[in-house]
């Protein structure tokens, strides 16, 4: 087998929050003319999302990690610009630490406002930021491969994890966000499905039925695509660092394709019962968790990401050496759970209220947000 392969091509979402400056809690006037600037400037790379102060960047395909990173510096930078024209300012992370779901409209748009009616209560906590990734999937079978893939979900998450917070308290979770979309239906673990055929008899029905408006409302944390040829991940929480972001999508990508090659699991009902516990643990304590793994042993985080660079051995390369070193340092130096709770404390330390602490939070994140690309450029 040759020692490096071509990857496949990859997609990256990122959702994000528009801040009132002033305050730094989210904006509950957006301007009308803040989508049309946006759509103006980045075309079908803008959209909207649930809320009216929440949308999403969308990369086209891309081939190299090199051209993710150029995407997202350049977008962040270019939707910071629009937001602060009309008085705005983005916040890319997984749920904002203090405000209050409340003061907060759906948007405009006739699919969201079905969703209220259809979800009802879940949908106005879903006040969530997710970095979503597709990776292009041809010529196999893309339950096959995503079953393979299952078990480094919460690898992914514990990597992602940015929700600590929680209308203004400490949720002592690493990913808050995740327990909160367990909620939604169709949006936890995907259901066990053999190969594709039986997904899509799956997903047929349940649109039959009249029980699901549209195919891409089976919202799993992992998934075939409804509408492109990928499988897209969708556990991990937004990513204030475009670094981590890089990462989570790069590592993703190479899971991926070593899984083409994989053996089937030999116990796939066992294999999910670790899987419902490892997402637990990386929830709860992200890079602190510890994980069942293959051998019914426990391991570390870093351990387990050792394995996973081991399992994608015939992929490796420069990039792979930088991803993973990047992932290990997200572990050891914490991820962005970690650091908000840091900065937190940091700010009481120095006589700060809490509430004084949590917006020091999100004058942290915002910084974070404008970090360039480097570690992995």
């Amino acid at each position: 087998m040759p020692a490096r392969r071509s990857l496949p091509r990859f997609g990256i979402e990122e959702e994000f929050f528009l801040l009132d400056p002033a305050s730094l809690d989210l904006a509950r006037d957006v301007p009308l003319g803040f989508s049309h600037a946006c759509r103006g400037v980045l075309g079908e790379e803008f959209a909207e999302e649930i809320f009216q102060c929440q949308y999403e960047l969308v990369s086209p395909v891309l081939r190299q990690l090199d051209e993710a990173a150029a995407f997202l510096s350049d977008r962040r930078h270019r939707l910071r610009a629009i937001s602060c024209s009309h008085g705005l300012e983005p916040l890319c992370v997984a749920a904002h630490p203090f405000t209050h779901l409340h003061l907060q409209s759906p948007a405009f748009r006739p699919r969201y406002q079905r969703l209220f009616d259809e979800v009802g209560g879940v949908a106005r906590q879903s006040l969530l930021c997710g970095l979503h990734v597709h990776v292009e999937v041809r010529g196999a079978d893309r339950v096959r491969i995503m079953n393979r893939v299952l078990p480094w979900m919460p690898l992914l998450l514990a990597l992602s994890a940015s929700s600590p917070f929680w209308g203004g308290r400490d949720t002592r979770l690493a990913s808050y966000r995740q327990s909160l979309c367990g909620e939604w239906p169709r949006m936890g673990p995907p259901a066990q499905f053999t190969d594709e055929a039986q997904w899509r008899r799956y997903i047929a029905l349940l649109l039959q039925c009249g029980l699901m408006n549209e195919p891409g409302h089976a919202w799993w944390f992992l998934r075939p695509s409804a509408y492109y040829p990928t499988l897209e991940l969708r556990i991990t929480d937004a990513c204030p660092r475009i670094d981590d972001a890089l990462c989570v999508a790069g590592l993703f990508r190479l899971l991926v394709s070593q899984a083409r090659d994989a053996r089937e699991p030999a116990e796939p009902h066992w294999q999910r019962a670790m899987l419902a516990e490892n997402f637990w643990q990386a929830r709860r304590y992200g890079c602190a968790g510890h994980f069942l793994v293959e051998g019914d042993q426990v391991s570390s985080a870093r351990d387990w990401l050792q394995r996973a660079e081991a399992a994608v051995g015939d992929w490796q390369s420069d990039e792979s050496q930088r991803l993973f070193a990047h992932a290990t340092r997200i572990i050891e130096e914490g991820n962005s759970a970690d650091r908000q709770r840091k900065a937190y404390e940091s700010a009481r330390g120095e006589g700060l209220a809490e509430s004084a602490a949590l917006v020091a939070v999100v004058h942290y994140l915002l910084a974070e947000n404008q970090l360039a690309a480097g570690a992995l450029a």
